[in-house]
Parts: C-alpha cells; sequence; structure tokens
C-alpha cells in the first residue's frame, strides 16, 4: 500500500485495537490541536497524567493521601503491637498513569475532562481505580466525556450505570454495540449524551461541553480516526487478511470479511 492510501474503513478501524500503544497517544495529541484552536480565550486544553481536581466550586479534591496522618496512626498502632508482629516487607509500585485531555481555566480550575479509554481502565483493579476517579470528576461538578473504542472488557460505561443507557445504545441496531461515546454534563447530572461507535458508519462528530455560559466545541472522531492511520502507518503494518484481535461479533466479522474484499485488502 502507498503511505498515503485513504482510510480504508467507514467507520471506527477494527485493527487499532491491535496497536493501541499507538493510536491512543496519537489520538489524544491530535485531539489537542483540534481542541485548542476552538478555546476561549481563557481556557486551555492540557495532556496530563494523573488527576488532581481543582474547580471553580471545590478548591482541591485531588486524589492523594495524607500521608503524615497515616504514619501517625502507624506509629500508635505499632505501639501496642503483638509481641509476634513481623513487619511487613514493602515495595513501592508504580503503577501507569494513562494520558487523557484536560480543559482548564487558565487559573487552573478544571472545566472538562476527556477520556480516551484504554485497557487499563476496564479490567481489575484498573476499573475500580477508574470508577473512583470518574465518581470524584462527577461530584466535583466536571464535564466529562467518556470515548470507549476498546472492544476488550466490553462496554466500560455501562458497568457504572443503569440498564437504561444499554438500552438507549441499541437504539434501532437490536443488538448492544461494543463501543460508545458518552458525554456527562455538570449541568445536567441526571442526564447522559450517548454516541453510538460502529465500524459500519461513519464515526460521530460529538460535542464537548465547557462551562456554562460557553458553546460548545466539536471534536470529530471520524477525522481522528483518519489522521491516526496515516500517521502511524497502518496501511503498512496491518495484515487484514487475518482477523483483528480481540475477536469482532459474527456480524461485524461477516461485514469486515466482505468489506475487505470490495476495497481488494483480502
Amino acid at each position: 500500500m502507498p503511505p498515503d492510501a485513504p482510510y480504508p474503513f467507514p467507520g471506527l478501524n477494527p485493527y487499532f485495537e491491535e496497536q493501541w500503544f499507538q493510536v491512543h497517544p496519537t489520538m489524544i495529541a491530535s485531539s489537542l490541536s483540534r481542541l485548542q484552536r476552538q478555546m476561549p480565550a481563557d481556557l486551555k486544553v492540557s495532556i496530563e497524567q494523573g488527576m488532581k481536581i481543582s474547580t471553580r466550586f471545590d478548591d482541591d479534591k485531588g486524589f492523594r493521601p495524607d500521608v503524615s496522618v497515616w504514619k501517625v496512626r502507624e506509629d500508635t498502632l505499632l505501639a501496642s503491637a503483638p509481641p509476634n508482629f513481623s513487619p511487613p516487607i514493602v515495595r513501592d509500585v508504580t503503577a501507569p498513569k494513562p494520558r487523557h485531555l484536560t480543559i482548564r481555566e487558565l487559573g487552573g480550575d478544571l472545566v472538562t475532562v476527556i477520556e480516551l479509554l484504554s485497557p487499563t481502565n476496564k479490567h481489575g483493579a484498573g476499573a475500580l481505580a477508574y470508577l473512583q476517579k470518574r465518581l470524584g470528576l462527577m461530584e466535583s461538578c466536571v464535564n466529562l466525556v467518556e470515548i470507549d473504542l476498546i472492544r476488550k472488557g466490553g462496554l466500560a460505561l455501562l458497568r457504572f450505570e443503569d440498564d437504561g443507557m444499554a438500552e438507549a445504545i441499541r437504539m434501532d441496531s437490536g443488538r448492544l454495540p461494543p463501543h460508545a461515546v458518552t458525554v456527562f454534563r455538570a449541568e445536567q447530572p441526571q442526564q447522559r449524551e450517548l454516541y453510538r461507535v460502529t465500524y459500519q458508519e461513519s464515526l460521530p462528530a460529538i460535542r464537548v461541553p465547557l462551562r456554562p455560559d460557553d458553546q460548545d466545541v466539536w471534536l470529530n472522531l471520524q477525522e481522528l480516526a483518519g489522521q491516526c492511520h496515516t500517521d502511524c502507518g497502518f496501511d503498512k503494518s496491518t495484515h487484514y487478511s487475518r482477523d483483528p484481535e480481540p475477536p469482532l461479533m459474527p456480524e461485524d466479522a461477516a461485514w469486515l470479511h466482505t468489506h475487505l474484499q470490495s476495497t481488494h485488502r483480502r
């Protein structure tokens, strides 16, 4: 394939997940530049790791343990330790901190977080940590945009919501797709905006909320996917003769086979 081959799918590239270590940072960086051009003068988009929540509604709700208080409590407890107590072996654990996009006021107050979910957000302890972060953002009146393009782990947003969301995402397709975008607006905490993501239809352009008096800004996921395909050289590194991993649903796998044959990639 030539290096400038056009994006080969009408919607989401089902092979993206296999190279997520490239796709994730590329799409984050592309989103940054697109959003920055639309920002009001007093808002700034940044790529961040970890999370410190500081908003105009609450001075500081960062997820940081109070180490000094913990140390005082530990010393008090050890003073009455049983004679057979043996101190545990302690090692620091370096956990990965997935990057995400934040929109902040110039003074640092957090307005909106945009999460492009990774496998670590959807499995085991990582899913629980993400849930804590998610709830913290919502309770702090921060807008949250979740973009889930990962098959593995199921539809993450449904793990944390009620069954009504599943029905909304199904819409008239008759089945629950593996991907979706959900938008939480701090102004309307009882509502969610849902966008379906499929392989057969164009990826949605989504509205990203800012402050109550600001207009929404646009993030066009189809444009992001096309740019990512080009920047990562996907046609050079993707073997279209085999099925993607993780496996697709049977209906999607059948569609993919027909599509790749019709575009002479299989």
